[in-house]
């Protein structure tokens, strides 16, 4: 399986994550990915980054750094009642939005909470992928929120960092990624690295979709034309020429 882009890492803007935005690009170069996504927490965590951040990230992107395609975005927090952690002002100026429930900010009452909260969240325009849904911590109801991707125009990421960090997750992510197929719900693999040397490593998520038999051509970062294809439909803007 191939995978061209790391779309969610961090850098240490965020006091968790230890590398710069430059280093995971020359990072990113060196094994050979196309493009990676700078996708720092939003300001909700105590140590995300402010407004600003996201702002300038958005309006300074400079396309390509160090031999790799640029792609700025956020982790946004998905809050208590559903919300989200920025406003549209700043989101609009990024190229991906991904929302994750994180349990800084969000202490699940029971599955059912999660479930209200997921469906609040689907129809937000803003949001394009459902970061490392698998926590299991935040069991939903996955047939119902996974059946409804496709209407609200939303992917499911596949972290490779949950495998290792989020117990429980290799089993949940199979289940999500079979009803991924079931219902063609596109999905991204991602390493949600929070150094540089953790950079492109999908191992994990890439073993869990091939035990699901997903199909190759639904991963929006399996191939650049995918992945042109992918952020020409979300936001009009082509990734190879800006």
């Amino acid at each position: 399986m191939n995978i061209i882009a790391d779309l969610h890492t961090h850098t240490n803007i965020s006091e968790h994550a230890f590398s710069t935005l430059e280093e995971n690009c020359i990072a990113g170069n060196k094994i050979g990915l196309d493009a990676v996504g700078i996708t720092n927490h939003g300001p909700a965590l105590e140590d995300g980054a402010s407004h600003w951040h996201f702002k300038s990230l958005g309006k300074n992107n400079p396309g390509k750094m160090h031999g790799v395609y640029l792609i700025s975005g956020i982790e946004l927090n998905i809050m208590q009642d559903g919300s989200i952690d920025l406003e549209e002002e700043y989101l609009s100026n990024l190229d991906l939005v991904i929302a994750s429930f994180h349990q800084e900010v969000f202490y699940p009452k029971d599955k059912n909470h999660v479930n209200d909260m997921l469906n609040e969240a689907i129809t937000n325009k803003n949001i394009n992928v459902f970061g490392h849904l698998g926590n299991e911590i935040f069991k939903f109801d996955y047939e119902d929120i996974i059946s409804k991707c496709n209407k609200y125009d939303k992917v499911v990421e596949v972290n490779n960092h949950s495998f290792v960090q989020r117990p429980g997750s290799d089993v949940n992510c199979l289940e999500i990624i079979k009803l991924c197929k079931k219902y063609e719900v596109p999905i991204m693999v991602n390493s949600d690295a929070h150094i540089s040397s953790s950079i492109g490593h999908f191992e994990d998520a890439i073993a869990v979709i091939e035990k699901a038999g997903y199909p190759e051509e639904l991963i929006v970062n399996s191939s650049m034309d995918r992945l042109q294809d992918y952020f020409k439909h979300i936001k009009g803007i082509d990734i190879l020429n800006r």
